[in-house]
C-alpha cells in the first residue's frame, strides 16, 4: 500500500481555520474530499492567523521539516489588509514558491484580491502578483480564495471576513480539482 502524499497547506487564517474547530478548516476538509474520492492524502495545516508573505517566509523551514509532497501556498490578506508594498510581497511569495520548487515540492498558489485595502491604486497593482508569479513559476493558480464564500452571510463568520464551516467547505470544493491534481503530480 502507498502512502499518502503529504500536502502542506500554508498560508493565513483562511488556511488555519480561524474560529473554527481543526476538523472544520481547509486542510481538514481538502483531505476529507480527496479521500471521499479514494484519493490518499494527509493535508497538514501551516495556517497561522494574521500572517503575511513575510512571516510566511520565515516559518518555511517548518514546512520543510514536514518533508511534504507537495504545497497550497495561500498567503495575501493580511498583506493587503496592512497594506505592505506590492513590490516585497510579490517579491517574498516568490522567495516561498522558490523555495519549495527548489526542494521539487509541486505548488498550487492561491491568489485573492485586495478587497480589504481601501485605495484602489493599492487593488490594481496587488492583485496581479499572482497572475504574474504562476506564470514566471509554470504554477496552476486558484486565482482569488474570497470568491467562493465572500459576500454571502450563510458562508461567513459573524465578522463577515472568515469563512465559516460552510464557507470553509465551499473554498475546499472550488479548490478539489486543483488540489487533485497537485496531488497527483507529487507521485
Amino acid at each position: 500500500m502507498t502512502s499518502p502524499v503529504r500536502i502542506a497547506c500554508f498560508g493565513d487564517s483562511l488556511t488555519e481555520g480561524y474560529g473554527l474547530r481543526p476538523g472544520q478548516a481547509l486542510p481538514a476538509v481538502l483531505e476529507r474530499l480527496l479521500d471521499e474520492e479514494g484519493m490518499r492524502t494527509r493535508c497538514l495545516n501551516f495556517g497561522v492567523s494574521g500572517d503575511t508573505a513575510s512571516d510566511g517566509l520565515r516559518r518555511i523551514d517548518t514546512v520543510l521539516k514536514a518533508v511534504p509532497d507537495a504545497a497550497v501556498v495561500a498567503f495575501g490578506a493580511n498583506d493587503c489588509f496592512q497594506g505592505d508594498p506590492v513590490p516585497l510581497v510579490r517579491a517574498t511569495l516568490g522567495r516561498i514558491i522558490k523555495t519549495l520548487l527548489d526542494r521539487s515540492i509541486p505548488v498550487l498558489l492561491v491568489g485573492i484580491t485586495a478587497a480589504l485595502n481601501p485605495d484602489a491604486e493599492y487593488r490594481r497593482a496587488f492583485y496581479p502578483i499572482f497572475t504574474s508569479l504562476a506564470a514566471e513559476h509554470g504554477l496552476d493558480l486558484f486565482p482569488d480564495i474570497l470568491v467562493s464564500y465572500s459576500g454571502n452571510p450563510a458562508l461567513t463568520l459573524p465578522d463577515g471576513l472568515h469563512p465559516s464551516a460552510s464557507g470553509v467547505e465551499a473554498i475546499a470544493r472550488d479548490l478539489l480539482p486543483q488540489v487533485r491534481q497537485l496531488a497527483l503530480s507529487a507521485r
